[in-house]
């Protein structure tokens, strides 16, 4: 009896030693980590205190619990693949569990279980089974680096544009370079640029990865992972550049996430950005407020109802956004929860209502163009951040154009008109 009582007062004692040790703990969590949508984002530090896979669920859940909640609530509970695993997610996240335990599972899963689980699995499209067959697979290797892209510089690098291209287009990066993508410090303000790419498509394509190389040595900012470059792989693109900000450019003010077919107009962005307050979390461009999958299979953004169900949240077109170079950290944390979904903006969007940031609509960003009318005309191009697409011939007109000092455009110049995004 004694002994069984001795047992039971070290268990008591052993219990409130660890009690302390973890209210402590949290306490200086809050005091390094407080979150973007209750504190300004100075206070949002860049470098963990320790290394980022061990920074454990519990703070996620302690710190964004508020945002969590609303984010779970946006989401249908459903039989569909992406709503049943994200609910997953929360209950893990719940529990301390994290839901990155399956990461180093590659796949997680075969075609054989993911057709008993899903509802008319195989009659998908081939790169939409290999993106559920491979959605837990986060870790790739980087086959070409610049460590040193945002070190050299005086005072850090203010903005970061980060160009999502494939390994066969050239002539688009050579026209960024050419044009809005030249680095410098105008003004004092570094502005950096790096082209993310995967691996060559497919096996039977031509054999890229020489020239890409060539170019890399030629350049200095190629940045390319070990993964097939698809469409629906621009989310794991997303991610593998995030953690890329984290251990090479976590200083950086703001990033600029764009395509390689967009124009740019880097002054404009510049001159809008010293504007604002670099203490408050940004994620901004043209806003989707009221968007909804794709249900017609021959469209590239096609979304079976078996996989997902329910409505988008509000998020910025992935043609081009800006966001606050800080989140990266945050983004990163907060995407160990979220599964992958295979529309990368749709996905950052969920990222960002994850942690409780809105985007904020811009009228300078046009992700789905202008009336035809204005399109080669350097005025109309002059009012605007952000246009999406323009050809590397296109882009080098208007860069030239805009560019001259001796370009006038008078107070009659028109307001650009955006198209209407397709679908939506």
């Amino acid at each position: 009896m004694n002994i069984s009582r001795c047992l039971s007062i070290v268990t008591a004692l052993l219990t409130l030693v660890a009690l302390k040790a973890y209210i402590e703990w949290t306490a200086e969590q809050e005091e390094q980590y407080p979150a973007p949508h209750a504190a300004r984002l100075q206070s949002v530090p860049i470098t963990p205190f320790q290394p980022f896979e061990e920074i454990p669920p519990a703070f996620v859940f302690h710190h964004f619990n508020a945002s969590l909640q609303q984010f779970r609530q946006s989401i249908p509970r459903a039989k569909a693949y992406w709503n049943a695993k994200q609910h997953k997610h929360f209950r893990a996240l719940e529990e301390g569990l994290g839901g990155n335990a399956s990461w180093n599972k590659c796949p997680s899963a075969n075609l054989e279980e993911l057709a008993t689980q899903i509802k008319h699995f195989n009659s998908y499209p081939e790169l939409y089974k290999n993106f559920i067959l491979y959605g837990d697979c986060r870790n790739y290797s980087l086959l070409i680096n610049e460590p040193r892209k945002c070190a050299e510089t005086k005072n850090g690098a203010f903005l970061l544009l980060a160009i999502k291209s494939v390994p066969g287009n050239f002539a688009a990066r050579q026209a960024v370079r050419d044009t809005w993508g030249q680095e410098g410090e105008p003004g004092g303000l570094a502005v950096r640029t790096v082209f993310l790419l995967g691996t060559a498509e497919g096996q039977q394509g031509p054999h890229l990865q020489p020239l890409v190389h060539f170019e890399s040595q030629s350049f200095r900012d190629i940045l390319m992972w070990d993964f097939e470059d698809t469409f629906f792989n621009l989310t794991l693109k997303d991610s593998l550049f995030l953690r890329w900000t984290l251990d090479y450019c976590r200083d950086v003010r703001f990033i600029l996430k764009g395509d390689d077919d967009v124009f740019i107009n880097t002054p404009k962005v510049l001159g809008y950005l010293s504007s604002v307050d670099a203490n408050e979390p940004l994620y901004t461009g043209q806003v989707m407020s009221n968007a909804s999958p794709f249900r017609i299979q021959r469209s590239k953004y096609y979304v079976p109802e078996s996989f997902y169900v329910g409505p988008y949240p509000a998020y910025a077109g992935g043609g081009g956004y800006i966001f606050s170079g800080p989140l990266a950290l945050l983004l990163l944390l907060i995407s160990r929860h979220v599964a992958f979904y295979p529309i990368d903006d749709v996905y950052t969007g969920l990222c960002f209502q994850a942690l409780g940031i809105p985007p904020q609509p811009h009228a300078g960003f046009m992700t789905f163009d202008i009336a035809e009318k204005d399109r080669e005309d350097p005025c109309v191009h002059s009012q605007l951040l952000l246009v999406h697409r323009r050809s590397p011939q296109q882009t080098l007109r208007l860069w030239k154009k805009i560019t001259d000092p001796n370009l006038r455009c008078g107070p009659e110049v028109s307001k650009p008109q955006a198209e209407q995004p397709p679908g939506f």
